[in-house]
């Protein structure tokens, strides 16, 4: 059983940092089948964060008539929120992006701006690296959907920065062939030891 759970939220996490939402989707209900998916352990961790973004996304792509998935997000989220009260250095930048996700999800894009900030600012104090850049990466798609090029590209770049630097260097291509992005070469090797710029105000 705790295998199977655990291949299915590999599987989850293979497809979502490929794009391919739904497939993930599958993934994530697929592991919930299992009782291990209820018992504490590492990797649920990261079943619940993805899940509540995969949700989120989805209900945006998908239309706004599937409360289900609006529900699911939502009770993720909340669920890491208990959880970054017990340790803000594991949970708190998962929360607080899931969070920004819901609130454009429910139309709250000006309050989604600040907990993008807020997560990215905890991820960098916390050492996480890719989720910090993830963060950028999502604050990019906001600003894109926006129609806001200038911002869009700081934020993938600042993204693409980060995923170099955890070593995720298929990801980093991925985002500049997505996005049409210029990046300079060599810059990513000046900038690999860099720490995130705050943007706290």
């Amino acid at each position: 059983g705790r295998w199977l759970h655990n291949f299915h939220v590999i599987k989850m996490l293979l497809a979502y940092w490929k794009g391919c939402h739904m497939e993930a989707e599958e993934h994530f209900r697929a592991a919930l089948a299992f009782p291990t998916a209820k018992m504490p352990q590492i990797i649920m961790i990261y079943h619940t964060f993805f899940g509540g973004l995969i949700a989120l996304h989805l209900y945006r792509q998908l239309g706004s008539n599937d409360d289900q998935r609006l529900k699911q997000g939502r009770e993720l989220m909340e669920k890491l929120e208990k959880w970054s009260q017990m340790s803000s250095a594991i949970y708190e930048n998962k929360w607080l992006l899931l969070k920004a996700e819901y609130f454009i999800s429910i139309g709250k894009r000006g309050g989604a701006i600040t907990l993008y900030k807020d997560c990215i600012n905890s991820a960098r104090d916390h050492g996480n690296i890719h989720e910090m850049a993830l963060a950028y990466e999502l604050l990019g798609n906001y600003y894109c959907d926006e129609g806001d090029r200038a911002h869009s590209d700081e934020y993938f770049r600042e993204a693409h920065t980060f995923y170099e630097q955890w070593g995720a260097t298929a990801i980093a291509k991925k985002l500049v062939y997505k996005h049409d992005l210029i990046i300079v070469p060599g810059a990513c090797a000046k900038l690999r030891g860099r720490k995130s710029k705050s943007l706290r105000k």
